[in-house]
């Protein structure tokens, strides 16, 4: 069962270093480069990659490097787990050097990886792990409470099996809700991943008016859609809305590995009034 992690209470300690690196990126804190890898393979294949960590304005420290699993929750949530705890974990495919390294201040570390698909039949779409930097713990101080804080850098790992992607997808229950706390409106919608590889999600929410023609056009942010995931849209409606605005019209263009969809834009409609 997915939790809200957009609440910070709810957050496992995984998340909580994630939510520590953002925020403190800006400033100091390390991040990698780069974050995502999207490989497509045939079974029995293998192919070694690198990835560079670096390090802002932080001094000397030693990194940690692991592997994991993660998933998103509906509401765009990351959560990492223990290598090996997903149906479709390619944590064991990865092979990279354990040992922890010191990073220097403003400098740049290489880390080689190689990822080995198993020469199995019974494979098929996609398949996900990351490679995890963990800082050692740092005291920070916060409102008076010195904390120890240890950062966390994910270089996230996509594996497809070539020649077996059946990538799929459905929209499903638009509708718009009121909050009942602030009185604002929102369009709800769901994207179920309903094929055998990961997707990315772009597209368009528009509103039409009573003369058919479209008022406002308010482009989406790109969303990723895991294999057997849910991507939840809760997409407020514009306080100065045009008065004749009667329709809510949301778009969405999925994108497989390598580009690859091939089926038509998701598009769902739902009355203003």
């Amino acid at each position: 069962m997915f939790r809200n992690l957009s609440n910070p209470r709810n957050w496992s300690p995984g998340v909580l270093l994630l939510w520590l690196l953002v925020s403190a990126l800006a400033q100091s804190g390390i991040g990698v480069a780069p974050p995502r890898y999207e490989l497509v393979l045939a079974p029995g294949d293998s192919t070694t990659q690198t990835v560079a960590l670096f390090s802002r304005n932080t001094p000397d420290q030693v990194i940690e490097v692991s592997l994991v699993d993660w998933l998103i929750d509906p509401d765009g949530g990351v959560k990492t787990l223990p290598p090996g705890s997903l149906p479709y974990s390619a944590a064991a495919w990865l092979r990279t050097a354990l040992d922890p390294f010191t990073l220097e201040r403003d400098a740049t570390h290489e880390v080689r990886f190689t990822v080995s698909v198993p020469a199995s039949p019974e494979l098929s779409g996609s398949y996900r792990a990351a490679l995890a930097f963990t800082t050692e713990p740092r005291p920070v101080e916060r409102k008076g409470i010195v904390a120890l804080m240890r950062t966390r850098a994910l270089a996230v790992v996509y594996v497809t099996v070539q020649g077996t992607e059946q990538p799929a997808a459905e929209l499903q229950g638009v509708t718009v809700v009121t909050d009942e706390g602030s009185g604002k409106r929102y369009l709800v919608a769901d994207v179920v991943n309903t094929g055998n590889v990961y997707l990315r999600l772009n597209g368009e929410l528009r509103f039409v008016d009573t003369a058919g023609e479209v008022a406002r056009r308010v482009a989406l942010a790109e969303r990723v859609l895991l294999r057997e995931g849910l991507v939840r849209y809760r997409l407020a409606l514009p306080e100065d809305l045009p008065e004749d605005a009667i329709l809510a019209q949301i778009e969405i263009q999925p994108q497989g590995p390598a580009g690859g969809y091939g089926g038509p834009p998701l598009y769902g409609e739902v009355a203003l009034r």
